[in-house]
């Protein structure tokens, strides 16, 4: 495993952590991640599936878009430039939404 690709392991992992600690009775796992690159910046794309109980999910996914375009995340060496829950699936009964991040290292 090259460096980069253990950083971004790291990052994603602490966001996946800072999203724990906001709603801890979801489960969260990470879907995928990949480098993202422009002129200026790198950093790592991410979808996370965020698992939610039954009944509570409408309104759940409500609150978290709100909560996550106002929070501020303090995570180390990274700036989370972009993050929106961007779906919602029902797979075998379980209901989860989809959460798109843009990380960028500082």
């Amino acid at each position: 495993m090259n460096m980069r690709t253990q950083n971004m392991r790291i990052q994603s992992r602490a966001l996946r952590n800072a999203l724990r600690a906001i709603i801890p009775a979801a489960d969260i796992s990470i879907l995928h991640e990949r480098p993202w690159h422009s002129l200026t910046f790198c950093g790592t794309q991410l979808c996370l599936s965020v698992q939610l109980q039954d009944g509570t999910w409408h309104s759940d996914a409500d609150k978290l878009s709100q909560l996550l375009s106002e929070h501020e995340f303090d995570l180390p060496h990274q700036i989370v430039a972009d993050i929106a829950v961007t779906g919602a699936v029902v797979t075998d009964g379980a209901h989860c939404l989809i959460i798109d991040a843009l990380l960028l290292d500082s």
